[in-house]
């Protein structure tokens, strides 16, 4: 299968494309090429940026499937009026330009933030969009997917732990230091699936006919506690030093959002196509990182 690949040298985009690089004919678009050729070897790279016409758009166009997953970095930056703009412009504009060359098969990424904070409610793909900021950029995100005439699947992730990066590799060393604790009052509900996981999700797409929205979390529903607990069990180290909500407003703004929020999504529409998981519960997946 030729399989065209945005947002590659990512967390996901990188793994992604290693898991498939095999048993696939993969083409991967980066705005940097050679940092693309040193994490990604073996593989054809197309320098470009897919918010902007290109070269890549006749390769994507004629590609089996397309795995969407570019979009700048929900907390690399403070929520000002000017980065959220940059939010939305490197997923929905992005994904329009996409959907339109993938006439086959789109796989576009979105997120669990589609749902707000909603508790101990158990959420599952027909729950509705929640109208913050969040929760209307993943909707007209997936909207903009769903603008192909190929079939479309929305993969919303939750917090995806991966050692090389991500949430896990910036909550690993604070814990390592006896620095660890809970966030805010810790009973909000965290989504979460290990990298391997991901991978898995993505091949059982390619190689299914399921389409639309997809809640690409981990069976096991967690809090904040429990998952500070876990992974400071995991790390053998305390988790005595919480995190406030008001002071992690105070250092990171708006999008402290993301972690302060409760969402309790289950991933009734993989269970229900017979998908098992590599890594089901947390402890499994920090014995396996650390």
């Amino acid at each position: 299968m030729r399989i065209f690949v945005t947002g590659a040298t990512g967390l996901v985009g990188r793994r992604v494309i290693q898991s498939l690089q095999d048993a696939h004919d993969i083409t991967a678009l980066s705005r940097d090429a050679q940092k693309l050729d040193t994490l990604c070897s073996g593989i054809e790279s197309i320098e470009g940026d897919v918010t902007t016409p290109g070269d890549w758009q006749e390769r994507a166009s004629s590609a089996d499937a397309v795995i969407h997953l570019a979009g700048a970095g929900i907390l690399d930056k403070r929520w000002s009026p000017t980065y959220k703009e940059v939010l939305r412009r490197s997923r929905i504009e992005s994904t329009r330009r996409v959907a339109e060359l993938a006439p086959k098969l789109l796989i576009n990424a979105s997120a669990t933030g589609i749902y707000g904070d909603c508790g101990d409610q158990e959420l599952t793909e027909p729950s509705p969009a929640v109208e913050d900021f969040l929760g209307t950029l993943c909707k007209e995100w997936e909207e903009a997917a769903h603008t192909s005439t190929g079939r479309v699947a929305c993969l919303r992730f939750g917090m995806v732990l991966d050692s090389t990066g991500g949430a896990f590799a910036k909550m690993k060393w604070p814990f390592l230091f006896g620095l660890g604790g809970r966030i805010g009052n810790g009973h909000q509900y965290w989504p979460w699936i290990h990298w391997v996981d991901v991978c898995r999700v993505v091949h059982h797409v390619l190689t299914s006919e399921i389409s639309g929205s997809l809640n690409v979390v981990a069976p096991e529903s967690v809090t904040c506690n429990t998952f500070v607990h876990e992974l400071g069990k995991s790390l053998k180290r305390p988790t005595v030093v919480p995190m406030p909500r008001w002071l992690l407003k105070l250092l990171i703004g708006e999008g402290s959002c993301v972690l302060t929020s409760s969402q309790r999504v289950l991933p009734c529409r993989l269970l229900d196509e017979g998908f098992t998981y590599t890594f089901p519960t947390l402890s499994s997946t920090f014995n396996d990182l650390v």
